[in-house]
């Protein structure tokens, strides 16, 4: 059974747009549950309407204090789940008809090549719309200049590719990230399972859109223009916002290398033991670890970023 976690907080405008988008894909064999993180508009109260329509598929976490963020309320959820695999939905997206079917066939792959029983992650591409669904990008990773191969965890310590809605994972994944416990500095609960699934398991990418990925005012985390020239220059021209990010990453990775340094594999703790140091080294020192173990991000501004940052 596939148990697709949904993190609901103020989406009254476009929540049910997404539960019909998940009634409505070509795999039935799944359950939704819904943790509605203390909203102040109507979302309870459609979610509800859904609960007593659909009980069979759908299940309703109520709760009493606000988690904080969509990342704290989506490893809530991942604490209550039980399925084969979960899957992550936001509330304001609209999946398209095959994603769960598409994603599914990506995951049996994984699983002949890697095991069943080794942590992995299958994500995939998205089409960028407008709040009204109107199309922005028909491909976020060509918008982001990413590349869904890049997922060896030297990569992803410095840069992540993986959108949690459209994330897939395993039952092994979810059990290696709840063993270690629920991390404190995790930038994102996507980014966390990618990293898990790198250092253990595999990570499989289907380069097609399987949802629309909507863009609003109140995205906690939204789709940027990478060849933006005037997104970019507001970010050199901002290099506390810059070095925060990068900060981030670095507390990221320390507590990664806490819970699971011990166990990785020689080469991927060498890289992550690199990654952590950084900040203590000179600007030439950075720049050399950052090309020997490949933590170089994708795209000429990102790269230019690390450079003049570094």
């Amino acid at each position: 059974m596939i148990a697709i976690l949904m993190a609901a907080y103020n989406g009254e405008r476009y929540i049910a747009e997404q539960i019909e988008s998940i009634l409505n894909q070509t795999e039935t064999g799944w359950k939704l549950t819904v943790r509605d993180d203390c909203s102040r508009d109507a979302t309870l109260s459609v979610i509800r309407r859904y609960g007593e329509k659909y009980p069979e598929r759908i299940r309703i976490l109520e709760t009493e204090k606000n988690s904080g963020s969509a990342k704290n309320n989506f490893f809530r959820l991942m604490e209550d789940t039980d399925g084969d695999y979960a899957m992550f939905s936001d509330d304001d997206d609209v999946w398209l008809p095959e994603k769960i079917q598409t994603t599914l066939l990506k995951m049996k792959e994984l699983e002949r090549n890697f095991g069943a029983d080794a942590p992995l992650l299958v994500h995939t591409d998205l089409k960028v719309a407008d709040e009204n669904l109107r199309m922005i990008s028909p491909s976020l990773f060509r918008m982001q200049n990413l590349k869904g191969n890049r997922d060896r965890l030297a990569n992803l310590l410095s840069q992540n590719i993986v959108t949690g809605c459209t994330v897939m994972a395993n039952r092994a994944l979810i059990r290696t990230v709840l063993w270690a416990g629920i991390p404190e500095h995790a930038v994102m609960h996507d980014w966390w399972l990618a990293l898990v699934a790198a250092g253990f398991g595999g990570i499989g990418f289907v380069d097609t859109p399987t949802a629309l990925y909507r863009q609003h005012g109140n995205n906690e985390v939204g789709a940027k223009n990478s060849g933006d020239l005037r997104y970019n220059l507001r970010r050199f021209f901002d290099p506390a916002q810059v070095r925060s990010a990068l900060d981030g990453t670095y507390v990221q990775a320390r507590e990664f290398y806490v819970k699971y340094g011990k166990k990785l594999k020689e080469n991927d703790r060498a890289a992550l033991e690199a990654y952590c140091s950084i900040p203590e080294k000179s600007k030439w020192g950075r720049l050399a670890a950052i090309g020997k173990y490949g933590f170089w991000k994708t795209g000429f501004y990102r790269k230019l970023g690390q450079i003049w940052f570094s």
